[in-house]
């Protein structure tokens, strides 16, 4: 199965960023339930992948923080995000994370880590227009929340997009 580990943002300011995004022809926007932040992507993985992210939530020590999602940004790949500001703790848990699943003999593919949530996708290449209008939207706006638990999901790819499923959530303590 396609897993991966992320962080939910609460309903509320996901609904509220969802409701910021304006709709754009050649553009499919997310839906609330599917604006996350991706802090691991670890592929199609055997179903005992829950046992080896279980070990490692069970040895993780992190207290609950702040995060703050606000600026637009884009990849090339056709993707308009919007980004999180000052992501260290983020980073910190993202490599922590990272190490310790390595350590479990779990092989993924390792990334830069961009700490971002995605809002729209495009099978074009992005306008300057596309994205100026998602920078209008989103000028001076910011979501905040504390991250208080991390997800292991599942993905499904469909013709629509992308299905995620939670299998196991770990609580920040």
């Amino acid at each position: 199965m396609r897993t991966f580990i992320s962080i939910d943002p609460p309903a509320a300011v996901r609904h509220s960023i969802r409701r910021c995004c304006p709709q754009l022809k050649d553009l499919r926007l997310m839906t609330a339930e599917q604006l996350h932040l991706t802090l691991l992507f670890l592929g199609k993985q055997p179903h005992t992948i829950r046992d080896s992210v279980n070990r490692v939530f069970g040895e993780l020590t992190q207290e609950p923080f702040k995060i703050c999602l606000r600026g637009i940004g884009q990849f090339r790949s056709g993707v308009i995000w919007l980004g999180v500001d000052s992501p260290e703790p983020l980073r910190q848990l993202q490599q922590h994370l990272s190490t310790a699943m390595q350590r479990q003999g779990v092989q993924f593919e390792q990334h830069n880590f961009h700490p971002h949530l995605t809002l729209a996708r495009s099978h074009k290449p992005l306008t300057q227009t596309q994205v100026s209008r998602f920078s209008e939207a989103f000028y001076d706006k910011e979501f905040n929340f504390t991250l208080s638990s991390v997800l292991l999901k599942k993905s499904k790819l469909h013709s629509t997009g992308a299905v995620h499923t939670t299998l196991d959530e770990w609580s920040l303590e």
